[in-house]
């Protein structure tokens, strides 16, 4: 999605942005640390908290990302991967021109949606996770079971999810832990993945009751975004499973966490 120069100019609403102090108890715990460190994602993922000035509507996704992203306080606090990718540094100033905004969805209420997990030769009931012959796929050394039915239509697990369900976001952050980083040290149970996965979701996404049924709702709304200056894509950075970029916003309270 481009965003032309009529969407530019003053006949719409910008957002603007300012950082808030929002701790993430969970993401930032010592014990999650650790987890994410063996799973090499320590030092490359980070999550940022802004406030906005105006209520958010889901056709206003691609309008939201583009400001976000040419927003100066935003551009000020926002980390990236250095240019030897070995650690995080401050964004700094950039003229976003492009923008892709994705609505994607966070239905999911209940753990039981990893319970299908539990099949032969995938998953073992007490949480071992099937082993299978080393193979490259998309440039990860695939050695289990769940690393196939993420990563590969041929694996004999691959329809157990659907599409739809394979963006949800909590699928989304399990993949992203069960993947890592290029020097993951796997997990042998599947068991720390979906507690941590389950951690974070609870932590980023917002409930609501609804005053007239009682049931409570998720009411957070996530975009997967890409960005680009010219032609280099910042955010996600290049097209890869591991290198993705969610704005999650809480519109209640009015604030977007970048991930």
């Amino acid at each position: 999605y481009y965003i032309t120069n009529n969407l530019r100019m003053a006949d719409r609403k910008t957002f603007k942005f300012e950082l808030t102090n929002k701790k993430y108890l969970t993401f930032n715990s010592k014990e999650v640390k650790t987890d994410l460190t063996r799973w090499d994602l320590g030092n490359r993922i980070s999550l940022t908290t802004f406030a906005y000035n105006d209520f958010f509507k889901d056709y206003e996704a691609k309008e939201f990302t583009y400001d976000f992203f040419n927003d100066a306080t935003v551009q000020h606090n926002l980390q990236v991967f250095s240019s030897n990718r070995q650690e995080l540094v401050t964004w700094g100033n950039h003229e976003i021109k492009e923008v892709q905004a994705e609505i994607i969805p966070c239905s999911i209420t209940s753990m039981d949606f990893f319970d299908r997990l539990v099949t032969p030769g995938l998953v073992r009931e007490g949480g071992a996770i099937h082993k299978c012959l080393d193979e490259d796929i998309d440039g990860f050394l695939v050695s289990d079971e769940i690393h196939r039915m993420l990563l590969t239509e041929e694996s004999d697990h691959w329809e157990l999810y659907n599409e739809d369900e394979r963006q949800e976001l909590l699928f989304l952050l399990f993949k992203h832990l069960v993947l890592g980083g290029p020097v993951n040290q796997y997990d042998d149970k599947i068991d720390r993945y979906l507690e941590v996965a389950k951690a974070l979701y609870k932590e980023f996404i917002t409930v609501q009751k609804d005053s007239e049924t009682k049931q409570i709702g998720l009411i957070s709304k996530v975009i997967k975004v890409s960005a680009w200056d010219g032609d280099i894509c910042w955010f996600p950075g290049d097209d890869h499973h591991q290198t993705f970029c969610y704005l999650i916003l809480n519109p209640v309270n009015r604030i977007v966490s970048v991930f």
